[in-house]
């Protein structure tokens, strides 16, 4: 563990290698979420639990995505990671394009699937829902909007959450130089296909795979072949 902001992260290594492979989750995943790709994959593997889940615990003030990409780098840090390789799910992709752009990190290989970070489309329907809000929320003051999940969070969590989603990743994509490969899923609802393309237009050197009749947990659903191409990216040989 390491502590950041009186709140302690937890994270582990598995196996020994001078190559590192760095795995970030999606929101509300765990060290869990790739941990079944450790066994195949043969280098020092550091997989992070991000505050507030699996063991790491909430943290006391509201972060910011620049806190996530700061936590990420002193783990690095701590742990003299050189040559470093990710694999990264949602919205562990904005903190590793975050990590990329703004610190001196050495990243050979970003592996991204399904991620987030992109403003969605529909910009009128979107204003629309926030004057919606505010007119609602002027008649009941307890009306809160949002998802369920979202409704579950405790106020520090609320603000993280709107600190994370409201920033924009685009232009720290385009400062990303490290060889990309990303993986959607073409029924996927939460990062549509638009999004994985204008990702894959600001990384300049990206490549872009859709899995048919797979949605945002593409590498789950079609993990034979999540394997087979991430090996194969890895290798050098696509």
């Amino acid at each position: 563990m390491i502590e950041y902001k009186n709140s302690l992260v937890n994270y582990c290594t598995i196996g020994e290698s001078e190559q590192v492979m760095l795995y970030l989750h999606g929101w509300s995943g765990s060290v869990d979420s790739f941990k079944h790709l450790t066994t195949s994959l043969d280098y020092k593997n550091i997989l992070i639990d991000f505050p507030p889940f699996g063991e790491s615990e909430e943290p006391k003030t509201p972060y910011t995505l620049f806190d996530y990409a700061e936590i990420v780098y002193k783990i690095l840090k701590k742990e003299n990671a050189k040559k470093i390789n990710i694999i990264c799910h949602s919205f562990g992709a904005r903190v590793a394009i975050l990590l990329i752009s703004m610190y001196n990190v050495d990243v050979e290989k970003l592996i991204i699937t399904a991620g987030a970070g992109i403003k969605p489309k529909n910009k009128i329907k979107k204003i629309f829902r926030k004057i919606k809000y505010k007119i609602i929320k002027k008649i009941n003051k307890k009306y809160l909007a949002g998802s369920s999940d979202y409704k579950k969070l405790s106020n520090v969590m609320k603000k993280t959450f709107s600190n994370i989603i409201n920033l924009d990743i685009a232009p720290y994509a385009k400062k990303v130089n490290s060889k990309t490969l990303l993986i959607y899923g073409n029924r996927d609802k939460e990062t549509p296909i638009y999004m994985a393309k204008k990702l894959n237009k600001y990384i300049k050197n990206s490549k872009l795979i859709i899995y048919k009749n797979c949605g945002h947990f593409a590498y789950l659903e079609n993990n034979v072949q999540f394997l087979i191409d991430i090996k194969t990216f890895l290798k050098g040989e696509n």
